[in-house]
């Protein structure tokens, strides 16, 4: 047989096979085209139905923060342009949480028998939004966003004081234009005020739309913040000036602050 025949024969051979695993291939997938069709839609079904509508959280919310204190602004407050200074929001940074610390851990900074840690600032910082003025009432917020063995970063929200309304109470939401800044016949809180913040204690900064609204009247939600700011104290020793642990009485009240950032 000549050479080119043999060639020819030697290549329908190969050929052969590889037909019938073209009809192999073509059997296996008709068959198993039907089964991957079905697991298609039982993955698509079994897809959880869409959650309740999420709520990002964040420092210029009120629902951010779990403690709270009404401050009156003063007269003296207000520069030569019609509102606070910014320089007097440190000051409203210092009352809320020093106000924090005397009422609901029992500092007492005149009293030699506490120990020899005292709390120095380190840092502070603060963000403006909107403006307040003489006659609002203030309302600051007060959260930690980091707590260590010496330091402890607080978050403050500085709000303008809302007054209250009977739509809150049934759960209606208000517009913006019925809220009004609190009168001066209002009283204030007397002392600080702790609610169980959406973020909750140690809890996830996101949450539903529902879970904020059963916490905080229709008309603390709205974006009337004026400013937030950071502010680091550290605990030190009086008279070294070295870190020192923060005392537990102080750890443990900072620790209910707690929140996510």
């Amino acid at each position: 047989m000549a050479p080119i025949h043999r060639l020819a024969q030697l290549m329908n051979a190969l050929r052969a096979p590889a037909a019938g695993l073209s009809h192999f291939t073509t059997t296996t997938t008709s068959n198993v085209a039907a089964p991957a069709a079905l697991l298609t839609r039982n993955l698509t079904s079994a897809v959880p139905a869409p959650s309740p509508p999420k709520a990002i959280v964040t420092n210029k919310d009120r629902a951010f923060y779990p403690y709270s204190i009404d401050i009156q602004s003063r007269w003296a407050d207000n520069d030569q342009y019609g509102h606070m200074n910014n320089a007097h929001y440190y000051a409203l940074f210092d009352t809320i949480i020093n106000t924090f610390l005397i009422q609901e851990t029992g500092l007492d900074p005149h009293d030699q028998n506490q120990g020899n840690a005292i709390g120095v600032v380190a840092e502070s910082g603060c963000q403006y939004y909107n403006s307040v003025s003489f006659p609002d009432m203030i309302e600051a917020r007060l959260a930690v966003i980091k707590l260590g063995r010496s330091s402890v970063v607080y978050q403050v929200g500085i709000f303008k004081k809302l007054a209250s309304s009977s739509s809150d109470a049934d759960g209606v939401t208000t517009s913006a234009a019925s809220a009004r800044t609190r009168m001066s016949t209002t009283s204030p809180s007397a002392v600080g005020v702790f609610s169980r913040a959406a973020t909750a204690v140690s809890g996830p900064v996101l949450t539903t739309v529902e879970e904020i609204r059963k916490e905080f009247p229709a008309s603390q939600l709205l974006g009337d913040v004026a400013a937030t700011g950071h502010f680091c104290h550290v605990f030190v020793d009086k008279v070294s000036r070295r870190p020192v642990p923060i005392p537990a009485k102080i750890r443990a009240g900072l620790e209910l602050l707690q929140v996510t950032p």
